[in-house]
């Protein structure tokens, strides 16, 4: 049903969890912060983000674009071919 929240537990929903943690910890890298210095940039609390980017917590869409300014990527760039990252064989 369209109007339902996503089901953590649903394989497809972590995939797409964890393909964005791969891609935020792949940007964290380049911009060379730690999980700490990230989180505080963004104005979360660490032990969040190290869910988000474990593909543990679900994140809102104010918190993306406030990650990718303390990345200093556009938002585009924290989405950029992020289905190429996910490896569930789910359907999309």
């Amino acid at each position: 049903m369209p109007n339902e929240p996503a089901d953590p537990a649903d394989p497809a929903v972590l995939a797409r969890r964890q393909a964005l943690g791969r891609r935020l910890k792949e940007l964290r890298g380049r911009a060379g912060l730690s999980q700490a210095q990230l989180a505080l940039a963004a104005g979360m609390n660490r032990v969040f983000y190290v869910g988000v980017e474990g593909g543990r917590r679900n994140v809102s869409v104010d918190k993306v674009f406030a990650l990718a300014d303390a990345l200093r990527v556009d938002v585009e760039e924290v989405f950029h071919d992020l289905n190429s990252l996910i490896t569930d064989s789910e359907p999309r």
